[in-house]
């Protein structure tokens, strides 16, 4: 709570974002996912087949939706990976 208070501080003393800072902000916000929902993503871990299905929400694993592909990866492995990166997805196009 206290980061958000401090950045609302910050923003009444001294103006708030800029009009491009905004702008970058809202296409950011936008921009379009690598995948399309229905996308499956394999990756073999120790002898293990795991398998990701990209849904609307994020990525369905084991029943379950999460919000990027980071904690599938450490729930996989038992230690803290880059999703995209375990996965092989980063700086892939669909």
């Amino acid at each position: 709570m206290l980061p958000i208070l401090a950045f609302r501080l910050q923003e009444i003393s001294h103006g708030g974002l800029t009009e491009q800072a905004q702008r970058n902000l809202k296409e950011a916000i936008s921009a379009p996912q690598k995948f399309r929902a229905g996308t499956r993503i394999v990756r073999e871990w120790k002898g293990k087949v795991h398998e990701v299905l990209i849904v609307e929400q994020g990525f369905e694993y084991e029943g379950k939706v999460f919000k990027s592909l980071s904690p599938i990866a450490c729930r996989i492995t038992g230690t803290h990976w880059s999703g995209p990166a375990f996965f092989g997805t980063k700086g892939r196009k669909p």
